[in-house]
């Protein structure tokens, strides 16, 4: 299976649907692992779903319909009526979906803001975990890494974080930005090596509707619990596998 051949099975996955019980869309799936410009479309693919169905879900059910379609469902009709009703049906539905996908591709650059770029950030833990370009469990190397490729090395860590072992760093890419990746290893999963705490850094600038506050702000990305917030010139988000007692262990002193 090739790069295109694997988008046209992908084009169809729904997160957090069954999907990847297919043994293809499997396939296709463990292609992305290996292929980053693949693994780039397809983190893009999940944001647009994850967002449409966010705005549909946003869209208000009007009072008493349910009733008055199972009202209406004892109530005997001609064909002809039941086939006009079908047709109306059919129609009132693309009229939400071209509403839901309206609202979503007029709002000003959706894929530059924050929930993209939070989960996109996550995919990179939970999908496509890039090796480092350094291993070390040295935090101020870590730092002097970052600053000296182009990455963010003037980050302010969290206490609780500051006092945790390194486990390396990588540079991303975030639409021809720079992002910092620091991974961490919390000391409480047994392999001292793997990291359980993944630490993103961006410029504020560059995220639109990122937070404005110090307060973390939590949300749960598929197996992923996320603590964002912002500090000065740059914007944070922390993402560990745990609950969010966890994550709040590393924010505090």
């Amino acid at each position: 299976m090739n790069s295109q051949q694997a988008k046209e099975i992908l084009i169809l996955f729904r997160p957090g649907m069954e999907d990847a019980a297919d043994p293809e869309v499997a396939e296709a799936l463990a292609l992305t692992k290996q292929n980053s410009e693949l693994a780039h479309w397809f983190e893009e693919h999940c944001a647009l779903q994850q967002a449409v169905r966010a705005n549909f879900r946003q869209i208000p059910v009007p009072e008493g319909l349910k009733e008055q379609i199972l009202s209406e469902r004892a109530v005997k009709t001609s064909p002809l009526f039941r086939k006009k009703a079908g047709v109306l049906a059919l129609a009132a539905f693309l009229l939400l979906v071209l509403l839901g996908l309206g609202f979503f591709y007029l709002r000003p650059n959706p894929e530059n803001g924050f929930p993209a770029f939070r989960h996109r950030m996550a995919g990179n833990v939970l999908r496509v975990y890039p090796r480092m370009d350094l291993e070390t469990n040295d935090l101020a190397q870590i730092r002097d890494y970052l600053a000296a490729h182009q990455g963010h090395g003037d980050y302010v860590l969290p206490p609780g974080l500051n006092k945790t072992a390194g486990t390396g760093c990588k540079v991303l890419d975030w639409r021809g930005n720079k992002v910092s990746m620091i991974c961490f290893n919390s000391g409480t999963n047994g392999k001292p090596t793997v990291p359980d705490l993944f630490l993103f850094v961006v410029d504020h600038s560059l995220v639109k509707g990122a937070p404005g506050a110090s307060s973390p702000e939590f949300a749960q990305i598929s197996r992923l619990l996320t603590a964002s917030w912002s500090e000065g010139n740059k914007t944070y988000v922390l993402g560990g596998l745990r609950d969010e007692q966890f994550l709040r262990n590393y924010l505090n002193p």
